[in-house]
């Protein structure tokens, strides 16, 4: 695309014309790696002093390698903050437990009513000794370590699966 810009400095009195070139470059003849930096848009000026490039701008394309490894850190990120939050509420209802903790409040009720299905599975395992209105809930400590064991095991097998293919010699 070819435009032309007239203009006329303060100290002269003629005026300069320049014609401005504008392209866009796919070079898929010399295609860099997958991972380099490559131009894509060039601006040139051709006028009496020549040409010259006024604007360049470059742009780096990550491999599939580094695309695949990007997506297992986010499905690593999300696995450890799902699981991150399930922990998190199953250790504030172990602790407003064990400090008995008024079941009247909203606050305590919600947190007893979010942790429940996740500390289903581990009651019975032991008994809940109490002293006065404290109860040390077992279920809850065990089903803290059995959440964060089954995150590691799926971080590690979205490890497993998308790590990067390695051939034979």
């Amino acid at each position: 695309m070819t435009e032309h810009e007239y203009h006329r400095d303060a100290n002269q009195t003629e005026v300069t014309r320049k014609d401005v070139y504008t392209e866009r470059q796919v070079d898929t003849v010399n295609t860099p790696p997958d991972d380099a930096a490559r131009d894509i848009y060039t601006q040139r000026v051709a006028g009496p002093a020549g040409e010259q490039v006024v604007h360049s701008e470059r742009v780096s394309l990550p491999s599939p390698a580094a695309r695949r490894s990007a997506n297992v850190s986010r499905a690593k990120q999300i696995i450890y903050f799902v699981f991150g939050v399930i922990e998190a509420l199953l250790a504030v209802r172990f602790v407003l437990l064990a400090l008995g903790a008024n079941e009247a409040s909203g606050f305590v009720r919600l947190i007893y009513g979010l942790s429940r299905p996740f500390v289903l599975p581990f009651q019975g395992i032991f008994g809940e000794p109490t002293l006065g209105a404290s109860v040390l809930e077992w279920a809850s400590l065990v089903g803290i370590i059995v959440y964060a064991l089954v995150a590691y095991g799926l971080v590690r097998l979205a490890e497993l699966i998308y790590a990067p293919s390695t051939r034979a010699s």
